[in-house]
């Protein structure tokens, strides 16, 4: 299967064929007496046996004693290599695989780690850092930040950029982790069951999980659409992006203090795909980039020969050449309250030189450059802001509310139609380049 990639997060282990994802496995464990799920087996089971839930073995991956009725589960590190394990059982291991691993990781872990990749099916030929490998891969001369969220916590890595790209330091937030975020939102759903519908989603261990299932798919269409009708047991509550985003502020305030400790005036801020999935996620920094979800696998992929170890003691690499000035072009997008220069739509950012037009047909969103035979809504720039007007007739959405007056557009903003998902982004965008 040639080379290949395993990022360590307890958010989700990832294996990487190349650069295509082949599979992601959630760092939870259920120990039962007898039997031990890890995955998402494990995960789908989580709420309704809490006790018996271990979603902390990768951040304090050790060889501390736990209390456990299962001889399988002595320490966490048992947790970790059934975790392995697993991963290896359910997809075609590449036959030479890079260890790509967050770097709060200590020197006791890191060799505690290497030892049960030995004990497992996986032929681990290279050691990284994963921070130092995105960054290398893409960052402009500078020292820059790397943001990855973790299950219990958020990693933040400063990572300065010259010839080559080293670590220079990771500190973690505590209690900010995809787990503190996902309790939040589960509050904010659980109240609005409560006060909507008198119905409360916590009533039962089953009910609970349930819960926490639909989630991830709720707050995705709160996301495009600025609401949700969340149905369960054959009740609906609306839940407002607004409300998840303020459930989350705390959480990311915390964040954005140590990223503007570690940042200097120049830095941009380089998060993990996984932040996008989180309400308020993309307003981490002032200058903020989005990484690609293989952003990883790609870094590895170039940088091979520099990570590839003959040697069985892998010697962790977090100092790699970087990319060349000629070949970085990074996009940066300001803050929420930046004017908007651009409009996001698919896979496209598209500049408003010209007047856009918005329009739909046949339950398909779309903005030309062209006039439509019906259109909704214009977006036009003034003194480099862009603005949108509703043409007479039309409904369109901004933020999840119906509007009919003109408006300006800040980044952040998603131009929507009623009962469709799809949105259109605007967004501040810097061009980096030689």
């Amino acid at each position: 299967m040639g080379h290949g990639v395993l990022e360590i997060n307890d958010c989700g282990l990832r294996v990487f064929t190349g650069t295509d994802e082949i599979l992601e496995s959630p760092g939870i464990a259920v120990v039962e007496p007898h039997k031990i799920l890890v995955g998402t087996a494990a995960q789908m089971r989580a709420r309704c046996h809490p006790t018996q839930v271990n979603n902390q073995f990768w951040r304090r991956l050790s060889l501390e004693s736990l209390k456990s009725e299962n001889a399988r589960c002595r320490h966490h590190a048992d947790l970790a290599y059934c975790h392995l394990q697993e991963v290896a059982d359910h997809c075609d291991l590449p036959e030479q695989v890079t260890l790509a691993v967050p770097g709060n990781f200590s020197r006791e872990q890191l060799a505690l780690l290497l030892g049960i990749i030995k004990e497992s099916p996986i032929n681990a030929v290279g050691l990284v850092d994963a921070a130092t490998a995105c960054i290398s891969a893409t960052a402009p001369r500078g020292v820059h930040l790397h943001v990855e969220l973790q299950r219990q916590q958020t990693l933040v890595s400063r990572v300065a950029v010259h010839e080559q790209a080293s670590l220079d330091i990771a500190e973690t937030v505590n209690d900010a982790g995809l787990q503190n975020f996902q309790d939040a939102w589960a509050r904010v759903f659980t109240d609005a069951f409560i006060m909507q519908c008198r119905f409360d989603p916590l009533h039962s261990a089953d009910a609970e999980q349930q819960l926490y299932d639909l989630m991830p798919q709720w707050i995705n269409r709160a996301m495009r659409g600025g609401e949700v009708l969340a149905e369960m047991e054959d009740r609906t509550a609306k839940v407002t992006l607004r409300q998840l985003q303020d459930a989350s502020t705390p959480i990311l305030s915390r964040v954005r203090a140590l990223i503007e400790n570690l940042s200097e005036s120049s830095s941009v801020v380089f998060v993990s795909h996984r932040w996008a999935e989180i309400p308020g996620g993309a307003q981490l920094a002032e200058r903020i980039h989005l990484l690609a979800h293989n952003c990883i696998a790609q870094a590895v992929a170039g940088r091979w020969e520099q990570i590839y170890s003959p040697s069985e003691a892998l010697p962790l690499i977090n100092v790699l050449d970087a990319a060349p000035p000629s070949e970085v072009v990074v996009q940066v997008n300001s803050a929420a309250e930046a004017a908007a220069t651009h409009l996001l739509f698919g896979h496209r950012a598209l500049a408003a030189q010209q007047p856009l037009f918005v329009s739909w047909q046949e339950g398909k969103l779309n903005i030309t450059p062209t006039p439509p035979e019906h259109p909704a809504g214009t977006v036009t720039s003034h003194a480099g802001r862009l603005a949108l007007r509703v043409d007479a007739g039309a409904r369109l959405m901004l933020n999840g509310q119906e509007i009919s007056a003109p408006v300006n557009l800040t980044a952040g903003d998603r131009i929507g139609v009623p009962d469709l998902e799809d949105v259109i982004t605007a967004i501040s965008v810097e061009r980096y380049g030689a």
